[in-house]
């Protein structure tokens, strides 16, 4: 039941975390698909079969997770935050809008929030978890492989343009934020240099590799890590 944590910068990503998820069968845990996970719950089950058709079996599986997350906290008497609507906030937050020096109120419940979510979703095993402070969180975990997803900014800076129909310069500006953003929430909430490369088992080069080739390597370490059955 092993969990995987992908942590890189605005841009590095691409495919990568989805591919690694479907091939290895496992549930992901992004940050869009954990809000419409969260948002979700409020949904009939049409649509949320809809949901999940969408994403090819993704956010069906996550929306379930959510629920009993939900349905733990409650019963262990957990933070109030720990509602539909409540969790579908903590999750759409972004580096930028939790990342300011200052640690104020809201900024513990989100973290702890988040640190109780990601805890969950280790102990249940099987999930490909994207950033917010994985690879800090379960450093010591047996059971975690940690990957770090690394691009060189000018090539990240062309894909953010092109996927966003963005000016080059605008794209440079968003990238140049987003570097810096998520290097200060880590040293806020986790006291670490997210980027150094002895926090992972793997650093993967993805302006050097194709995002099937780069899914490919990280599969192959799980599976020799966490042999499957038979």
């Amino acid at each position: 039941m092993t969990v995987v944590t992908l942590t890189g910068h605005l841009g590095s990503m691409g495919t990568i975390a989805v591919r690694v998820a479907r091939e290895l069968d496992y549930a992901l845990a992004d940050r869009e698909l954990m809000t419409e996970a969260a948002a979700a719950l409020g949904w009939s089950e049409e649509e949320v079969a809809s949901f999940d058709e969408r994403t090819s079996g993704l956010g069906g599986r996550l929306t379930r997770m959510l629920r009993s997350f939900i349905e733990r906290a409650g019963m262990t008497n957990v933070d109030p935050m720990m509602s539909p609507g409540a969790l579908e906030a903590v999750l759409g937050r972004t580096y930028g809008e939790t990342a300011v020096p200052d640690m104020r109120a809201d900024d513990r419940q989100y973290i702890e929030t988040m640190k109780s979510l990601i805890l969950e979703l280790a102990d249940r095993g099987s999930v490909v978890i994207v950033g917010r402070g994985a690879q800090a969180l379960l450093a010591d975990r047996a059971n975690a492989v940690h990957v770090r997803v690394v691009c060189d900014q000018a090539e990240r800076i062309r894909r953010i343009a092109e996927r966003d129909a963005m000016e080059t310069s605008a794209a440079a500006e968003r990238v140049r934020d987003s570097d810096v953003q998520r290097e200060a929430w880590h040293q806020k909430y986790f006291s670490i240099d997210y980027r150094s490369p002895y926090l992972y088992h793997l650093v993967v080069n993805s302006g050097k590799l194709s995002d099937a080739h780069a899914a490919e390597l990280i599969v192959s370490l799980v599976r020799k890590k966490s042999p499957r059955p038979g």
